[in-house]
């Protein structure tokens, strides 16, 4: 069973985007914010993260770029979500992240995950 670690300071989007995971057989771990993502990742070392960009603590951006100086969490695949828009150039200069805009259709996001967890290096 693939492992998705879901971090999102937004409770109602967090539950939902946990619960359609569980729903579609996935593992999940969740936690509302960036430094507390670190400590599950280093832990649980799951297949996929799904991060919110904006967040109090750690933005997603952040908690990527920390990620990327670790050889065993470099290559996990991520999706950032934001209610900001998506559209501009740079957001696209990582090719192990995939980017949706909130609001999104579960669909969607669900693409993405089938997506990212088949790139999975």
């Amino acid at each position: 069973m693939k492992k998705i670690l879901v971090v999102d300071d937004e409770r109602d989007v967090r539950t939902m985007v946990v619960n359609v995971l569980r729903l579609q057989g996935y593992e999940t771990i969740e936690t509302d914010n960036g430094i507390d993502a670190l400590d599950l990742i280093k832990k649980h070392t799951p297949q996929l993260i799904i991060s919110d960009v904006m967040m109090g603590n750690m933005n997603g951006f952040m908690l990527r770029e920390i990620l990327q100086r670790e050889p065993l969490t470099a290559r996990i695949p991520m999706i950032l979500m934001s209610g900001l828009s998506t559209e501009a150039g740079a957001w696209k200069s990582d090719p192990d992240v995939e980017y949706i805009s909130k609001p999104f259709k579960i669909p969607d996001l669900l693409l993405l995950v089938e997506r990212s967890l088949q790139s999975e290096k």
